[in-house]
Parts: structure tokens; sequence; C-alpha cells
């Protein structure tokens, strides 16, 4: 994992690091276990692609593998994004702010952190709509709820495997949560390779 340098910022008090310090520590557990969750998810979709590829060899087919396969890829590719965050390793065009002096190139670091926030805000905020727990603690139950708001993600099933989708959907707003975690964590650091 690449380092971070933090442009010093006049007047930057103790409590600022700790809590700096301690959003970083929080941030590179949550990294170290999307490592981990990420890897287990690659190994259990070529278990399954493998397992698959055997049973229709013996004409006897698991047709809720591919399925299955589909939503750990979407699992995996959350954590892995939410890890290229961690590590400020997502595409990038570089070329204005590696033409930049460090002051500029920290400014833009901000700036770039910035609308990552803004962005992190505004998916929380469609999550919160979307999920909505509020409604639905305060429903009779879930089928009420579903009925009166139309909205059917805590009904609807998924087609071979008999789990509702509800479950693997919570990975956004676990991404969202562990994406926000590693902005705030790293805001406005300019990384190594970029220096």
């Amino acid at each position: 994992m690449a380092r971070e340098k933090r442009m010093a910022a006049p007047g930057r008090t103790e409590r600022s690091n700790g809590l700096r310090g301690r959003l970083m520590r929080a941030s590179n557990a949550v990294a170290w276990v999307e490592a981990r969750f990420a890897g287990a998810i690659v190994v259990a979709i070529l278990a399954l692609l493998l397992a698959n590829v055997v049973s229709r060899a013996f004409g006897r087919p698991l047709i809720w593998t591919d399925e299955l396969a589909v939503y750990l890829m979407v699992l995996g590719a959350f954590a892995g994004a939410s890890l290229g965050i961690a590590n400020r390793q997502h595409i990038a065009v570089t070329l204005v702010s590696d033409s930049l002096g460090p002051r500029l190139r920290a400014r833009l670091a901000r700036a770039v952190d910035t609308l990552l926030l803004a962005l992190f805000a505004l998916f929380a905020w469609m999550l919160w709509n979307w999920f909505d727990p509020v409604g639905v603690i305060s429903a009779d139950s879930l089928q009420a709820y579903s009925r009166a708001s139309f909205n059917f993600l805590y009904q609807e099933p998924t087609t071979t495997l008999g789990m509702r989708k509800v479950w693997f959907w919570l990975i956004l707003p676990i991404f969202c949560l562990t994406g926000l975690v590693h902005v705030l964590a790293r805001f406005g650091t300019v990384s190594e390779h970029a220096q």
C-alpha cells in the first residue's frame, strides 16, 4: 500500500491528529477485512464455476450456481471498489495533478475528496430512501409495507436461490459506509506515487 503524506496545515491541533489517526486505523482495519473478503469471494466464484462445469459434465447441472456467482461478483466488486478508495488505486487521469506543485496538488486532492464526500452523502440519502428502515419498522408486516409503499426491496426473491435479494443488496449501504470511512481517513492526502 502506498504511503500517503498530508500537507501540514497551519494551526493543526493534536486532537485533530488523534481523530485522523483513529480514522486511519479504522480505515486500515476495514481495508484489511475488505481484501480478505474480496479474496474469499474470488475463491468462492472459482469453486462455483468449477462445480457447475463438473455437474454439467455428468448431466446434472446445478442451476443456481450461475446466479450465485453473479451475486458474488457484485459483492466482490463493491468490496474491491471500497478497497480501491482506501488505497487510492482507482483509475485516474493524472495529467493535471502531475504537472502541479505540491500545494496545488494538495488543493486538488481536497477538492476531489470533497466531491467524493458529496457523492457518498447523496448515495447515503438514496439508500436511506430506498431501504426506508423507519417505514419498515413502523409497518405491521413486510407485506403491508410493500403494498403501501410499492417498495418490494424486502420481498423480491432471487430466481433460483430462493433467497431474498435484500441480503445481496445490503452490500450497498456497507460500501457507502466503508467508502465514507476511507475518504474521511485520507481526506486531502496525496499518495506518494502521485508526487
